[in-house]
């Protein structure tokens, strides 16, 4: 019977020696050439009536290779299970493992060796410090921009006169400025005023309808490349990719249209907020967007609470690691070994990771954490909302139908349930932590969020022991 044997080498590092025997192998082994044989279709032989000594010759050292892998894994799980080994990572072949005779024809004991890193031990600290739990006062003037610009989406676009102002969108019917005095390249140009350069709007700013504008066709909207330009502002089709224009024009405005802020009439607000909205006038769309404003303070203040209490704890607890082996392991799993990362800062990066996916864990299995796939639908359906910038007015049912599809994408998958599992550690943390209520600005709330503007916080995969 085939024996796995574990030898502590200190408190990080172990070996594991796997010895499987004839009698386990021999078995498995005969039943894989059988398959074979039963389809096997080789010249000179019936199917199903290769002799089994050709299905040896012909296939048995792969068959062999796949059945001692099977079986090396299958006693490693087994083992690793049974023990409640708490490690890193997986076991790797250690370095002094000998070279295995795969001889299918007489097969004996095989010897596999391999190095296990293991979890360090440690208490979780850094919990008794006081963190600040942010929230932004009601702001009058914030709630004004957002009414201001509902009424800009609610509006209705007329075609003015005089005084291109911001917001505008007009057309110059504009013609290339030749040194010659002939006539260059001709078309008429659709501008937004609030896309184009500053050097551009002061050119523009204040003109009418029927003044001319001499300007400089490739400064006209910013960090837009010269292929952009001919193509979207100067309209060269493929028929005259060849012309040569220069960035010199003058032109005419022929039209100027603005945007006039829409009422909150009724047939507005219900299209603004659907047709069963409780809304019915500017006073109860204030009342509305200051208490959306309330739950996205609540939510980026949660956010910022999170990273906080993340950064203390990995600051606060420090844990030796098995750095040789980890960085043995990372080698050997990295798609491409040769163009695998070995830095300094590149293991440091992953350290702070694993340290914050440890302590997640311990908070896991003190407080009886889990996260069932109804926890992950419910983060992975809050992604999707983000991505379709709200996911207002989306039928509930089609968005779990949705989730779930994207849930077969293992990064998708991956990302929802980290996202999951943190929302479930906040919630411990929240009532394990003492916080102190500071009140900040939106600018502050911004700038506090936008210095965490990193990778999300990492949460233990789900298949991690």
């Amino acid at each position: 019977m085939s024996t796995v044997v574990k030898e502590n080498v200190d408190a990080l590092n172990a070996k594991i020696t796997v010895t499987l025997k004839p009698e386990d192998i021999n078995p498995k082994l005969n039943t894989e050439l059988n398959k074979i044989r039963k389809t096997a279709s080789l010249k000179g032989f019936r199917k199903g009536k290769t002799p089994i000594g050709f299905i040896k010759k012909m296939y048995g050292q792969g068959v062999m290779s796949d059945v001692v892998n099977k079986l090396i894994q299958e006693e490693l799980s087994k083992f690793l299970q049974d023990e409640k080994i708490k490690f890193l990572g997986q076991p790797i072949p250690s370095a002094d493992q000998e070279q295995i005779d795969l001889n299918i024809n007489e097969v004996s004991d095989m010897v596999f060796k391999f190095d296990l890193g293991l979890t360090p031990e440690f208490d979780i600290k850094g919990l008794d410090h006081v963190f600040g739990h942010y929230s932004v006062a009601p702001d009058e003037k914030e709630i004004d921009k957002e009414i201001e610009n509902m009424r800009k989406q609610l509006g209705e676009r007329k075609e003015v006169e005089k005084d291109i102002i911001e917001g505008d969108f007009f057309k110059v019917d504009a013609e290339e400025i030749m040194e010659d005095g002939g006539t260059g390249w001709a078309t008429t140009i659709s501008l937004l005023y609030n896309s184009m350069t500053e050097e551009s709007q002061k050119l523009f700013l204040g003109k009418n309808k029927g003044d001319e504008v001499e300007f400089d066709v490739s400064k006209l909207e910013a960090e837009k490349d010269d292929k952009y330009v001919r193509k979207y502002i100067l309209s060269v089709g493929e028929a005259d990719e060849d012309a040569v224009i220069g960035n010199k024009f003058k032109g005419k405005i022929v039209e100027i249209q603005r945007v006039f802020p829409g009422e909150f009439s009724e047939e507005n607000i219900k299209k603004a907020f659907g047709p069963d909205t409780e809304i019915k006038d500017e006073a109860g769309v204030r009342t509305y967007i200051g208490e959306e404003m309330g739950k996205w303070s609540a939510k980026q203040s949660d956010s910022i609470l999170m990273r906080e209490i993340h950064d203390k704890l990995i600051d606060s607890n420090e844990m030796d690691f098995p750095k040789e082996f980890l960085q043995r392991w990372l080698k050997a799993g990295a798609e491409d070994p040769s163009k695998h990362d070995d830095s300094e800062e590149a293991y440091e990066g992953f350290i702070k990771g694993l340290k914050w996916r440890l302590i997640g864990n311990k908070l896991a299995d003190e407080h009886d954490i889990k996260v069932e796939e109804a926890d992950i639908v419910e983060s992975a359906k809050a992604n999707l909302r983000q991505m379709f910038g709200g996911g207002a007015g989306l039928d509930d049912a089609l968005m779990t139908q949705y989730a779930k599809q994207m849930m077969e994408q293992e990064e998708f998958f991956n990302r929802s349930y980290a996202s999951a599992f943190n929302d479930k550690v906040l919630n411990i943390l929240k009532d394990q932590v003492s916080t102190e209520k500071k009140e900040i600005s939106k600018e502050e709330m911004d700038q506090i969020m936008e210095s965490y503007r990193t990778p999300e916080v990492p949460a233990p995969a789900a298949e991690e022991e």
